[in-house]
């Protein structure tokens, strides 16, 4: 990872959308619980919709594909091109890859492609309020490499207000520290049936976001959910 570039976050925003495997747990009482299905509910998978959001980068849009047992996340808007190769299975969704590519003010241009010691936890199931977890490993690019430190908690739930209307939502709070000096403080609330609605990064420290933060003036990147449009 050159210069100490991180990105958890950009746009993970990263992480709308996806649904793992349903698996239901039966009880003698004929009353079940199902921690997992409850989980992705905030994940859905509908390939036919595109997420528009607003940010500090402009307008943005996520598709979702898959790719063999993979869901591939884009995010692109008209200077900025934003994927994650995701593993979900019955215990989260992981981080197999990410690519970023960016560009601002005709000056500065960043094209790079990470990968991991091990799968990274985005989000570990069952999404609820007070779960916390902890993740320690390597991110490679190219030929150089980054101790990352990721601490992440589900805050509490929240009624959050955003362009594409009112959502009940969870907040989940991630930190993310490198071996390079960087400190990425990520947050980002989901709601039901639809996914990531708004998140707010922190970026502290140098890499291709900090550049962009220091270039733009930002003390802080946000993307809010503007529209849902379903391909025809």
């Amino acid at each position: 990872m050159k210069k100490g570039f991180w990105v958890y976050s950009l746009i993970l925003v990263s992480t709308i959308a996806f649904s793992p495997a349903k698996k239901n747990v039966y009880y003698a009482n004929d009353l079940y619980l199902n921690a997992i299905n409850l989980t992705s509910e905030y994940f859905p998978t509908d390939k036919k919709n595109q997420f528009v959001y607003d940010s500090d980068f402009g307008e943005s849009i996520l598709q979702v594909d898959k790719e063999l047992n993979l869901n591939i996340f884009t995010f692109t808007g008209d200077d900025f091109t934003y994927r994650q190769k995701l593993l979900i299975n019955d215990e989260g969704v992981f981080v197999k890859e990410t690519y970023q590519k960016m560009k601002l003010f005709l000056v500065f241009n960043k094209e790079g492609t990470f990968s991991y010691s091990e799968p990274l936890p985005r989000i570990k199931f069952p999404l609820e309020v007070g779960k916390t977890w902890e993740w320690k490993g390597t991110e490679y690019e190219d030929d150089d490499k980054n101790t990352i430190n990721l601490s992440a908690k589900v805050e509490k739930s929240e009624k959050l207000k955003v362009p594409a209307g009112t959502f009940e939502t969870v907040k989940l709070v991630t930190i993310i520290n490198s071996s390079a000096g960087t400190r990425n403080v990520v947050t980002e609330w989901y709601a039901k049936n639809v996914g990531l609605v708004k998140m707010s990064a922190i970026i502290e420290g140098g890499g291709i976001i900090g550049t962009a933060r220091d270039l733009m003036g930002l003390g802080d990147i946000v993307f809010e959910l503007k529209e849902i449009k379903t391909n025809m």
